[in-house]
């Protein structure tokens, strides 16, 4: 944890954590750094935290060096976590709502239940960290104004990626990246997977 800022590692206190699991020893040192990276973990090891605690302290940051520099915050999405379930389960909402709350980002979903009010909302004020779906990812891609919001993204997450790697829903993914590379540049991209058969291959 010695290489993410003070505010998430009081944070961490705070939640209880004083020593880090393997997938987080050996995986956060790197995603700090913006590296692309695969965290390949069994269930119930942290992998979402893993991912997500680099990419909260990148934010903070961000957000702290535009407000020495006299600057607003930014407008647009920062991250984007992309699961391929529609219905994300309860605690892992509760966790990214926590840590969200904690650091003081904001922290959405969006996917084909989310009513239009909420997608106006969206459009208009942009979450800090918006979590959603390959379809929805695709949609959002179409809408002028998200499109604007999607700009800002530096940060990427694909959970249960092995789901993906050779399945029509992840060969969309891979488009709708790219397409999403064209708005706002090169971003690092952060996979999670409890099990893939060639790590190498579903890396790349």
């Amino acid at each position: 944890f010695a290489t993410l800022g003070p505010e998430v590692r009081e944070a961490l206190s705070e939640r209880g954590f004083e020593t880090p699991t393997e997938p987080k020893r050996r995986a956060i040192p790197p995603l700090v750094d913006g590296r692309n990276t695969l965290v390949v973990a069994p269930t119930g090891t942290g992998k979402t935290e893993t991912a997500m605690l680099p990419i909260f302290d990148a934010l903070v940051r961000d957000n702290e060096e535009r407000l020495s520099r006299g600057e607003g915050l930014r407008f647009g999405i920062g991250a984007l976590y992309v699961t391929p379930l529609r219905a994300l389960n309860r605690d892992m909402r509760e966790r990214l709502d926590w840590w969200g709350e904690t650091l003081d980002l904001d922290v959405d979903v969006r996917h084909g239940d989310t009513t239009d009010y909420q997608r106006q909302q969206q459009a208009e004020d942009p979450p800090d960290v918006l979590v959603t779906t390959p379809e929805t990812l695709q949609a959002m891609l179409t809408g002028e104004k998200l499109r604007t919001a999607l700009e800002d993204v530096d940060h990427v997450v694909v959970d249960e990626v092995h789901e993906l790697a050779a399945s029509k829903r992840g060969a969309q993914l891979t488009i709708g990246m790219e397409r999403l590379r064209e708005l706002s540049g090169s971003f690092q991209r952060v996979g999670l997977s409890a099990t893939v058969g060639d790590p190498t291959e579903v890396g790349w």
